[in-house]
Formats: structure tokens, sequence, C-alpha cells
């Protein structure tokens, strides 16, 4: 090979090198940039979605509580056909005030809370408790609501109606019968310890089956007396309107009840703000919406629900026409028969803390809901 040729072979390898330096360094750069404007949208991004995901859950949740809410309201006072309250008779030992999960002359009630750890208007005497082991106006032992738990500032709510579906009588009922009730295709169910309400447009009687008898298509329900028992056993007697005490009867009017009536289990709904039973990302406690049914335990519904407050619509112009012409607090509604409608203020939390805000977000939505079998 010639010395020229060889010459022309290797500068025509030197015309064939890499990058400089300079090159490499300003293709890192670039680089360098892309990723962190990538990276950085990647953030955005997700802190962008925790928050919008977390408003969504807010939303969720208070459409959940006031579901929950709104549906035994729609209910309350609702005990067959709207017997004279003073014509009914109850069975039960306990006064109405010891038997808050039976209490049949109250459709609506509630508790204000005075911001201190305290509540109007008793101080939640009559609400039905379990605390420490001791239980304190409660059907069945445990069964009671903490109010150790209990958010202090929040209102309680209480609706009571007869539950879904409700029965009619089979036969006749006398004031000295056991109740016959129609029950087609096995329904209603009746059980003993079940609190039944029998009424028809002008008298009622309220007793704690002690015991079923079942036919066809029918059942009877006994109510044997216990002396000398608790709250929740039946009286061998009963009170008149006037103050006189006579034995137990299903009238105090001295009338039967005809095949029309309704018969109904009695049950109550005690909506409350507590302690919940998870903690949120930090470890850190929440509350959550309560329910207590009738004489269950009570149950958590929603978590992150921080507070309720209640204002009851009273109608109290005696016009003949049902309308709202005042928002009182419960403490301040002289009857609970004028309250037409409840207005419902709910703050609810995120629960967990966002990374973002370094807090919880926190909104508070309202609803009234009007009430179709009080007032």
């Amino acid at each position: 090979m010639t010395a020229k040729l060889l010459k022309r072979k290797v500068l025509g390898r030197k015309s064939q090198g890499g990058f400089s330096v300079v090159e490499l360094l300003i293709a890192l750069g670039l680089g360098l940039l892309v990723v962190s404007g990538i990276v950085q949208l990647f953030v955005g991004n997700s802190r962008t979605y925790e928050i919008v995901n977390a408003q969504a859950r807010l939303q969720e949740n208070a459409r959940f509580a006031f579901e929950f809410i709104s549906r035994p309201a729609r209910m309350a006072g609702f005990f067959g056909c709207a017997p004279e309250l003073q014509n009914t008779v109850g069975h039960l030992i306990g006064n109405w005030a010891n038997i808050p999960e039976y209490n049949v002359t109250e459709g609506i009630d509630g508790w204000e809370s005075n911001d201190d750890g305290s509540w109007s208007p008793d101080n939640l005497t009559s609400l039905p408790r379990s605390e420490g082991g001791v239980d304190t106006n409660v059907h069945l032992a445990g069964n009671g609501i903490d109010s150790d738990t209990l958010q202090d500032a929040s209102d309680l709510l209480v609706f009571r109606m007869i539950r879904q579906p409700f029965g009619m009588l089979a036969a006749t009922l006398q004031p000295d019968g056991d109740p016959v009730v129609s029950t087609p295709g096995g329904t209603p169910i009746f059980a003993a310890n079940d609190v039944v309400v029998v009424a028809d447009c002008e008298q009622a009687s309220v007793f704690r089956v002690t015991g079923t008898t079942p036919g066809v298509d029918q059942v009877t329900l006994a109510r044997a007396t216990a002396a000398g028992g608790n709250a929740f056993d039946n009286s061998d007697n009963v009170t008149t309107p006037t103050g006189d005490i006579v034995p137990a009867t299903m009238s105090i009017i001295g009338r039967s009840y005809g095949a029309e009536t309704t018969v109904g289990v009695v049950e109550s709904h005690f909506f409350f703000i507590a302690e919940s039973s998870e903690d949120n990302n930090e470890g850190n406690q929440v509350f959550a919406l309560w329910q207590k049914v009738g004489a269950q335990a009570p149950r958590e519904l929603v978590q992150g629900v921080e507070d309720m407050q209640i204002l009851y619509g009273v109608d109290t112009t005696n016009n003949g026409v049902i309308d709202v012409n005042q928002y009182r607090t419960i403490d301040t509604v002289a009857d609970v028969n004028d309250i037409v409608a409840i207005q419902v203020r709910l703050t609810i939390s995120s629960v967990d803390t966002l990374a973002e805000v370094g807090d919880r977000l926190t909104r508070t939505f309202s609803k009234t809901i009007h009430v179709r079998n009080v007032g």
C-alpha cells in the first residue's frame, strides 16, 4: 500500500469521531430539564388528584349521611291512624322518659349541645346509655350509647315510628284480648320482646310481646304482665287520662279495635356524632355519624362527619295550613307535635390529612327535610 493511500484512510477515520465534551454536557442538561419537567408535572397531577379525590369523598359522604337521616325522618311520627295521645295506653312499667327506645308520644326528639359537654333539655338523662358496664334506659344490655365518646359540641337527633311493613288486625280486638294480626305470606314478622303499638284513629296501646302463636296467615301476640318487673316489662295495671289506676287493658276508653287497626313494631332511630372506630392516615382520632335503631347496638354509618347541628321548623300559627313559621333548637320547642320540618347541618372532613395542604379538607353541608306525620 502506498504512503499516500494510507494517509487518506487515517484521515477518514478522524472525520468519523464522537461528540465532544461540550456537546455531551449540553445534551445532558437538556435531558435533565425534560426529566425535571416530567417529574414536576407528575407531582402536580398527583397533588391535584389527591385534592379532587378528597373533595369527591366529602360530597359522597354528605350524600350518604343525608340519605341515612332522611329515610326515617319522612316516617317519623307514623304509628298508624293518628291515635289520640290521651287515649294511648302505655303497658310498659317504665314511664316514657325511661323507655326512650319506645316513646311513641314523641315522633321527633333530640338534644341541643351547649358546647361545654352538656346537652339540653335534660343533659342526656333520657338517652339510652351503656357506659362502663352500666345500662341506663336500655332494653337490651350493652346496646346503649356511650356518651363518653360523643362529640360534645354536636346535637343528637331522634325519630320514632312503626317498622315497615306493619300489619292489620285479623279480627276485632276487645279491651281484654290479645291481638290477632294478619300475616299473609308470613309478613310482617313479630317476635318475643318486640314492643308493639296497636292503633286506630281513636286510641292506641303499647306493650311488649311476651310470646307468639302462629296460625294460617296470622299470628296471636301474647302480652303477659310482670308485677314488679323492670321498666320494659308489661305492668299489671295502667293509668287513665284522669289519673285513675285500673287493671291492664288494651283500651282505657272501653272500646274495641276494628279490623282496620294497624299493628306494628315500635322503631326508634338515634343519630349522633361520636368517635370513629378507625383513625386516619396519621393515626389521629376522627369522628363519624352513628345510628342506633330500636334496641339494637349503635353502628357507625359515615366516617368523617365532625359535627351535626339541628334546627326544628315549627308551625305555631294554628291557621290550618301546615307551614314553617319559625326554626328553633329542640330545647326551645314547646310541643314536638308542632314540628313540621328539620334543618340538618353537617360538617364533614376528608378524614385523611392531605400532603398538599397539611391538613384535612372540611366542608359544611345543609339540608331541610319535611316531616309528614308530625305537626
